[in-house]
Parts: C-alpha cells; structure tokens; sequence
C-alpha cells in the first residue's frame, strides 16, 4: 500500500492529489498552480505514484535543472519509508555533466564526442559496461543491485567499478518505476526518442510530471533552435574541399558571403540553399575529419542545415554579433506545436508551478487542449507573505534619471528601519551600480558580480544565512533562480524595475509572430517572461510554510492590468508610506 510520506497533508495538498488521481484517471491533462513551500512536490508524486502502480503505468518527472531533483529523490525515499510497497526509481542528467571520460569538448560537441570514442573503443568506462554485441557485462550487473536510485550515487558506484554512469542511469531506468529526467530527454528531438526507448519509457503507459513548467515554452524553443558561427563555417568550407566536396563548399561560402553583409544583429535569407541530398554529403565530410577526439566543424554545419531544412515559416534566420564574432541563427518562435506533440503522447501530463499565473497563457503556448487546471494558495503561505506594490518610483527609461535617487531613497528607508537579510534585485548591472552610488550603509551591502565563479557565489550566500547583510542582485542574474536559502534567512525581497528582454531581432519577430496569432505580441513575447523573473525572484524568500517574507515591487507599471494579473490577489499597493506599511505588517 502506498502511504502519504507525511503524518497529515496540509491545506492545499488533499486537492492536488485528489486533482492528480482524477486526471489520470481520465487519461486527461491538468496544470496546477501552487505556491512555493506548500508541499506540492510531495502531493503529485503521492498521488501519481497511487495512479502508477494501479495501471501498471511508469512515471517521467522532469526537472528543468539536476539540482531540483533532490527534493524528488527525498520524496520518493520517504514515500518508500512509510509504505509497505516499495517504488523503484531511477535519477538521469544530462550525458555529458555525468561523463567520466576526462575531456575540455564544447557542450555543443558533446554527444558526437561520445558517439566518436565509443565506437574507435577509447572510452574505457563505456568498454566496461558493454560487451561489442551490447550485451550487459557482469560488473554492470553487479552495480544495478547496489542502491544506485539518485544520480549522486550513480556517479559514487559508476567511479568504484569504473562504468558509464550514464549507461548504468539508463539500465537503472529500465527497471525502475519512477524515471527523474531532465526536460530534454522528452523535449529535446535530438534526445528523446532514442531515451525513451532505452529506458523502456512508453510514452503511452507513462504518466509525464513536469516540474516549474513555467520554464518549458523557453527550453522548447532553446532545444528547438541552433546557431553557427562564422569561424566554424569558414573551417567547414576548408573541410568540404579536403574531402573532395567542393559542391557544399560552395553553397557554405554563400552563407558567409551574407553574413560578411551585416553589421549589427539583422534577419537573413539564406533557405534553398542546402537540400536533403546535401545532409548525406556533409555526413561524409564528417566522417572523412573524425578521428579521435577529433569532431569537426562539419558536425556543426550538418546540424545548421538539419535545423534550416526543418525549420517552419515563422522561425526566424538571423545574424548575431558579439564580443567572439559573428553567428547565423534559425530560432522558433512558437513552442505549441511541439509541445502539444510530445504532452499528448503521454498516458496523462501533470504540469506545476509556483508561477502559472494566467494558466489560459502558459496552455496557449504550450498548445494544451482539452486540459484541467487547479489554483492552490496555501493558507499558511498566504499568511506568512506580504506583497507590496510601491507606486511611487518607476524604472521606465524616460523617467529613469530623475529616479535613481528616489529609488535609493526608500532602499536607505528600509534598510534604516530593518536590520534583517535582504536581497534587492534589479534588471541590470549598471541600474544596481547607479542605485549603489547613493546608498548609506554600503558597508552592510554585498554586490553580485558578473560571471561568479560558483565558490564566491557560495560565499555570498552564507554570509546572507547569519548577518544582518543586503544583498544587491541583478534578475535573472546568479541568484534570481535556484539559490537555497535556508531558515528564512532572507526576511525582505525588493525587485526594482520590470526586467525586460533588451531590444534583439528575435524578440521584434516573437512580437509580430504572437500579434497575428494572439492579438497580443507584446504581452507574450515581453510580459509574460519578465513576469516570470519577477515571480521567480520574489519566491525565493518563502521556501516552506513556515518561512516569513516581504516582497517589494518598484515600479508603478505593477500596480497596471497588463502585469497585476500575474500577482496574488493579495497584494497591496502603496505611494508614498512603504516603511509605514512594512512596520505596521511586522516587517521593519
């Protein structure tokens, strides 16, 4: 019998199992909308897992990042504790962040590195799992009956009988009934077809989790999308001439030609150059340069021209320029079509979040039809969290001079009043710095820097877990996502401004793309994902029920339609007495 892994479920929980075990069920689809610290996470795999093992179903929970799966593995380890039957489960990351094959290969490079080492036999990991005709070897066998259920102990029992950790993941999966997996091994096409079918997953008999699904239209586009640049282009026109194909060198030199054209970020068109016929020959060019750790720049191209030939009208081709050249890029613009291929593919499909405010958006790019959705706030949440909308500044660029200091103003107001963490995110570098400039207590500021290295980052968190420090951030930046704050360390968040994408020729193209099909480009393309920084950032100070956190948007454009639909009904707005506000909720 499969037990709750709690003593009780709190508010909210008994509705998302009860929502989960319904939608299965009915084979049928459901989005659900918590918030973060209410315990959704143990409810759907509560419930999903009851389903799983009541229809002989296999369960795929997607995370968007290997370090959310944690809270996973613990969840399935206490569901296991408190039950009679036990559930097998099984961690995956990605390939090349498990690799133990020592190599400096570009992530982009990755996967053809590995094909090109297994099969010249020079991966000694990949000989160990595998005899030539694939058949498991003994050690292999060995390591799947040690507890090799998350991908930390994988990687520990994988390293002691020198196997591929991967391989040894993708066995594992086999067997298991719960797969944790990265949004890619469902929705990235190099990847998933290929996964499914060595982990035994049949979309049709498995039931699909995804995780802050907020995340997956941008990582559809992402896995959809691909760019070259002008260095790797000009090495495989040398490569097409070495292997005797002067043809593709010919059609690559006019690639070049227009991107030479340009000379700030700009649309191209380049289809009808390359055909089908074509790919079978830049595999060949491929294949003649591949030689041991060798992968040519030919790989590159015969990707480039995958993605062009299979691109649709409304995908965008254009040249980027940065600080290391130029690149041509073909990117999607719309995510639905895809995703809706891949979701109802699936027995059924549990999507959740902290961050689906409006749902009707997040299903119309996802292309979900026919779905349920279920809003859970809570209670002990709610409470716990004070939303204040402060109407008196703004970040608009017109008004910006004239607003630096009123912004700092009321920084230096709540930092005078409170001497708590904080944290106080901004939408770039050079508005933080501005701000910095007229604070008081600079001394109690810990600034985020550009590109931190993983060891400063660390740093600056713990500094946030025992002093009275105010951390000023960028969105979006290392510490707007995926930071653990731990003990309500943080009791203050402050977003200043509306982090908006800066002008590019792929966000004016999603505009117009979304406007005819939507009638509203400029809210899908640079609301709605500015919104999800924003809610991303202001959750980081609530990371369960008990937690206590003021959150303070800076900016009057909050308190507009266009951007308070996507906050709490709860929130409050305020002009000219923010501190007052703050003190009288408990908070300065």
């Amino acid at each position: 019998m499969i037990l709750f892994p709690f003593k009780s479920m709190r508010s909210g929980q008994k509705e998302i199992a009860d929502a989960i075990e319904k939608t299965v069920k009915e084979r049928g689809k459901l989005i659900i909308q918590a918030s973060t610290g209410m315990g959704k996470t143990a409810a759907t795999l509560y419930s999903a897992v009851k389903a799983a093992r009541e229809n002989n179903l296999k369960i795929l929970f997607l995370t968007a990042k290997h370090t959310h799966q944690n809270i996973v593995y613990d969840t399935l380890r206490r569901i296991n504790e408190s039950s009679s039957e036990k559930i097998a489960f099984a961690g995956i990351n990605g390939k090349r962040s498990m690799c133990l094959f020592e190599n400096s290969v570009e992530p982009s490079l990755f996967i053809e590195f590995c094909r090109a080492v297994r099969e010249q036999n020079m991966c000694d990991f990949y000989s160990n799992t595998f005899t030539k005709n694939k058949d498991v070897k003994p050690a292999a066998i060995e390591a799947l009956s040690e507890n090799i259920s998350d991908t930390k102990s994988v990687m520990e029992i994988a390293r002691s009988f020198e196997l591929c950790p991967y391989e040894l993941s993708l066995l594992n999966a086999k067997q298991s009934t719960v797969v944790v997996a990265n949004y890619s091994h469902a929705f990235d096409p190099s990847i998933a077809l290929g996964f499914t079918i060595r982990t035994g997953i049949d979309p049709a008999n498995t039931i699909l989790v995804i995780d802050e699904a907020h995340n997956l239209p941008a990582k559809i586009l992402d896995m959809t999308s691909f760019s070259i640049s002008q260095r790797n282009l000009e090495k495989a026109y040398s490569e097409s001439n070495m292997a005797g194909y002067n043809d593709i060198a010919v059609k690559i030199d006019k690639i070049i030609a227009e991107i030479r054209k340009v000379t700030k970020e700009n649309a191209v068109d380049i289809k009808g150059i390359f055909n089908e016929l074509d790919l079978e020959k830049i595999e060949d060019i491929v294949k003649f340069h591949e030689k041991g750790y060798n992968i040519p720049a030919a790989f590159m191209l015969k990707n480039f021209v995958d993605k062009l030939l299979s691109s649709k009208d409304d995908d965008i081709t254009y040249v980027s320029i940065d600080e290391k050249g130029r690149r041509i890029n073909v990117n999607s613009l719309d995510p639905a079509d895809y995703a809706k291929g891949v979701i109802d593919s699936f027995y059924s499909t549990i999507l959740m979040s902290g961050t689906f405010r409006p749902i009707s958006m997040f299903s119309n790019l996802l292309g979900l039809e026919g779905h349920q959705s279920l809003e859970v706030n809570g209670d002990a949440i709610t409470d716990n969290r004070l939303m204040v909308i402060d109407k008196g500044v703004t970040s608009k660029f017109s008004s910006r001079e004239e607003q630096y200091s009123k912004i700092a103003a009321n920084i230096n107001e709540i930092m005078e009043k409170a001497k708590y963490n904080m944290i106080f995110f901004f939408p770039s570098y050079y508005f933080m710095d501005r701000i910095y400039q007229f604070m008081n207590e600079k001394d109690r500021i810990i600034k985020e820097e550009q590109k931190m290295e993983r060891e400063k980052k660390n740093e600056l968190m713990e500094k946030l877990s025992f002093s009275s420090s105010v951390l000023f951030a960028v969105i979006n930046g290392n510490f707007s996502e995926s930071i653990g704050i731990k003990n309500n360390a943080v009791k203050l968040i402050g977003i200043i401004g509306i982090p908006f994408e800066p002008p590019s020729v792929k966000l004016k193209a999603m505009q117009v793309y979304y406007d005819k099909k939507m009638g509203d480009g400029f809210e899908y393309a640079q609301v709605l994902p500015s919104m999800i920084k924003v809610m991303q950032a202001a959750g980081r100070g609530i990371r369960s029920k008990n937690d206590k956190c003021a959150i303070i948007l800076m900016d009057s454009r909050y308190d507009t339609q266009v951007f308070r639909k996507y906050l709490p009904d709860d929130v409050i707005t305020v002009e000219n007495n923010l501190v007052d506000m703050l003190q009288k909720k408990g908070f300065a």
